[in-house]
């Protein structure tokens, strides 16, 4: 299966926002993919999650472990703010299980902005039509050349059953009060860009 893909310089964008001297990472991002259930037949009991590689055919029965691919990612406050980046935007590990332990390098956007998974704080699951879904929420580190390691929480969230799209969210710090406009208007722009992908699913993919 492969997409058709508009790409943003995302890494450009960041990179000219450095400054010259380290600093805490601030700010919040915004991305999404497409993913299947581990341990389960739909979300609402899986055990683990397998992010689908878009460079890779088959993805209905898994793809063998390989990373994931971001398909989509929005930088709404801070050290984010501006970049946007419509696919391939970089990649996302395998959760085999919500038990394991650290995960280096979790996931990347453009090669540039890492997070590194410490632990899993909490998996909820909720009950639908479609076969349920499950919020996770996540601690680790942002990295990013040019500032210090700064501690972060990820929350990921699942909708559907089998192939799936998700949104997640990294928080490096609490947004002052001000950046919640800011926030409220990126998530929109990220609904935008999810309905958006799953039109462009519906269209250029046939099922395995």
């Amino acid at each position: 299966m492969r997409i058709h893909t508009k790409i943003a310089a995302a890494a450009a964008l960041l990179c000219a926002a450095v400054p010259a001297q380290a600093a805490q990472i601030l700010g919040q991002i915004s991305f999404n993919g497409f993913v299947r259930p581990v341990g389960a037949t739909n979300m609402g009991a899986a055990t683990g999650l397998d992010f689908y590689n878009f460079g890779m055919p088959g993805t209905s029965t898994g793809d063998g472990g390989a990373p994931g691919t971001i398909f989509a990612a929005l930088g709404t406050t801070g050290v984010f703010s501006g970049i946007t980046c419509i696919g391939p935007c970089g990649t996302i590990k395998d959760l085999p299980t919500f038990t394991g332990g650290p995960i280096a390098s979790f996931f990347d956007i453009g090669s540039s902005i890492f997070f590194d998974l410490s632990s899993i704080q909490s998996v909820t699951y909720s009950a639908d039509s479609a076969g349920g879904s499950l919020k996770l929420i996540a601690s680790g580190t942002f990295r990013i050349a040019g500032y210090d390691d700064t501690a972060a929480m990820l929350t990921l969230t699942t909708q559907g059953n089998g192939a799936t799209s998700f949104s997640a969210t990294a928080l490096s710090a609490v947004p002052e009060p001000a950046s919640w406009g800011l926030m409220i208007a990126g998530f929109g722009m990220m609904g935008g860009m999810l309905r958006a992908s799953r039109r462009s699913v519906k269209v250029r993919y046939a099922s395995n």
